[in-house]
């Protein structure tokens, strides 16, 4: 359970942050699309990352 959580926590974070870097910069179409990707991706690790740190800490 804590994986899926951690997964998908992260890759919102990620997108949500992709995004908002997106629209302050003004970005569109593609660099959009590629940003966001990339940060959810990248948030999706992490939240996996943390996840399995923390139940090993249990």
């Amino acid at each position: 359970m804590e994986k899926s959580a951690g997964l998908s926590l992260g890759f919102l974070a990620g997108t949500t942050f992709g995004s908002g870097i997106s629209f302050l910069l003004s970005w569109q179409s593609y660099d959009l699309v590629l940003l966001v990707s990339l940060c959810g991706a990248a948030g999706a690790f992490a939240g996996l990352y943390i996840s399995q740190k923390l139940a090993v800490k249990s």
